[in-house]
Order: structure tokens, then sequence, then C-alpha cells
């Protein structure tokens, strides 16, 4: 009887131990959310809305996005970095979010680097500079001797103050000693819709948000910044080759969990995250949007996100950026 009593209880102890670990190993199971800092109809949110279904069907449960604008990301970033570390709330941001916004910010409550993991990267895009159909110049050399002799008289747009286009700006006047004004906007569509009607003259964003305005002829891309040329591109000279070498930019996403989540649940995310950006037609979906599928690894990534995070605090702190 008590060698009985002893079995079962041994039996019920190693139940409880190993119940962490099963419930490890199932998730998920039950849906997870994935917050993005941007509203609807953005690239980061179109990405995004592409990426997910990929998830659910490789993991079993839906990956609902959930839309939390404001602050470039802040919002969001803090809602994710408050909830439980238990692999049901995510978070998918742009260079922007989880390499620039602590050098922005002074005052807030979370490190990109020490209050998140990172899953992977999952795509990338360059950015190009392009000019109204008005301003008199037909390639960088030309939009750069344009500047210099007409210092302060080139108005350049982008999508918010402290964002990727607002950055690589800073980056060009800098290498270029150049005397531009910076125009902020709300999210790309208007800063676009401006440069059409020219009352911007100049834009460093990624193509497919100003390609209709292209194509229709009111306005023209003179570079791209890139190190080789883009397939959606192909006669657009890259930086380097338009006489502006050194001069790179660009945005990317990466998909990142609270610190704390579970390794495991990090490696079943990581895995399905590599899945779908090289065994499904996702690749395929991105290159529709203009972008390209990148995918790094959750080491690579961390070293990724460190390195861009000194780069662009560097172009933030010259340039004497802040937002608090």
């Amino acid at each position: 009887m008590h060698s009985t009593r002893r079995g079962l209880l041994a039996g019920a102890a190693t139940i409880l131990v190993a119940r962490p670990g099963l419930a490890q190993e199932a998730w998920p199971t039950r849906p997870v959310r994935v917050l993005i800092g941007f509203p609807p109809g953005g690239g980061v949110d179109i990405v995004a809305r592409l990426l997910m279904p990929k998830l659910s069907e490789r993991l079993g449960q839906p990956f609902l996005v959930e839309n939390r604008a404001g602050a470039n990301g802040n919002i969001a970033m803090d809602a994710a970095v408050k909830a439980p570390a238990d692999g049901y709330t995510l978070f998918y941001g742009n260079v922007g979010n989880l390499a620039v916004t602590n050098a922005l910010y002074r005052e807030l409550s979370f490190d990109t680097l020490r209050d998140f993991v990172p899953v992977a990267q999952t795509m990338e895009s360059s950015l190009v500079i392009a000019v109204a159909d008005a301003v008199p110049a037909r390639t960088l050399d030309e939009l750069i001797a344009y500047a210099k002799a007409n210092p302060g008289r080139l108005n350049a747009g982008s999508a918010g103050a402290g964002g990727p286009s607002h950055l690589a700006l800073e980056l060009f006047k800098r290498q270029t000693g150049l005397d531009i004004v910076h125009v902020p906007y709300r999210g790309s569509a208007p800063a676009v819709q401006d440069l059409a009607g020219g009352r911007v003259q100049m834009l460093i964003d990624g193509y497919s948000l100003m390609r209709a305005v292209v194509e229709g002829g009111k306005a023209r891309v003179l570079a791209v910044a890139a190190a080789e040329r883009q397939e959606i591109l192909p006669q657009v000279p890259t930086t380097a080759e338009a006489g502006l070498p050194g001069f790179v930019a660009g945005s990317w996403h990466a998909l990142v969990a609270p610190a704390g989540t579970p390794p495991a649940v990090l490696r079943r995310l990581e895995e399905a995250v590599a899945w779908a950006l090289r065994e499904t037609d996702l690749p395929r979906a991105f290159a529709g949007q203009g972008v390209a599928a990148r995918f790094r690894n959750a080491a690579e990534t961390h070293a990724f996100i460190a390195a861009e995070r000194e780069r662009w605090g560097r172009v933030v702190r010259e340039a004497g950026i802040t937002l608090d």
C-alpha cells in the first residue's frame, strides 16, 4: 500500500514538473496578438498582413494584427513590453521603431534591446531620391549642384520627424553639405501628394509609395540609396553610380517579443518566419509591394538592430533631433 502511494505521488510530481514544458511545446493554443505602431494601410501594416497568415498556417492559430498608432510606434511598443511574456503578444516594427526611437525620446518606459528579444528580420527596402517634375535636375549631380546654388530654396518632405525618410534626408544633407528645408508630414502619403503637386521639391522614401506619381510624370527618381540596382528600377543608378558613394539608406522590419518570452516559443516563431520567407509565395507578395524578403535569425537580428541603433543614433545626435 505504502509503495503504491509513493508511486502515485512520484507520478503526480513528475506530471507537475512536466507541465511547464508541455505548455511551451503546445504553444500556441490560442490566438496571438501582433501589435503595430501605425495605422492600417501603411507600409508596416501592409507587410505584416501579408506575413501573419503564413505564421497562422504554420503554427495553427490566428496571428491578429492590432494597430496602436501614435508617437512613432511608442504606444504599441509600451503595450507590448507590459504584456505577459508568454508568446501571445508580439510587436512588429520597422527601423524607426526598433533602432531610432531610443535616440529620439529620452523619457521612454522601454529600451528596444533590453526589453525586447528579436524573433527575426523579415524584409528590407531601399529608399530612393526623388524630385518634383518642376525641379531642373535630371541627375543626382545636377540636384546637388542646384541645391548648392540655391541654399534653403529646396523643401524636402518626409513621412514624419525622426522616421526613416527624415533621417535619410539628414544623412544626405550632412554628406553633401547642403542647406535643404525639412518639411515633416504625418505619413508618406501626404508627403508624396505634395511632391506631386510641387509643394515640396524633394523626397527620400520608398519607391512603392511614390510609384504612381513617378509613372504619372509628376516626379522623377534620380538614384536608389542602395549598394546595388533594384529589380523594380533597373534603369535607375545607385547613389554610388550617381556620384555619392557611401550614401545608403533603407528600411527594414522585424518581429520581436517581450523579454522573458520562453526560448521554446521564440524558436518556434523563428522557424515559422524562416519557413514563410523561404518556402512560400510570400517573397513574391512582398515584391509586389516593392520590398524584398530578408530573413535574419534571432541572433543576427539582435546584432543588426544594435548596429543600426548606433548608426542612426549618431545621425540623430549630430543633427540635434529630439522629439521629447
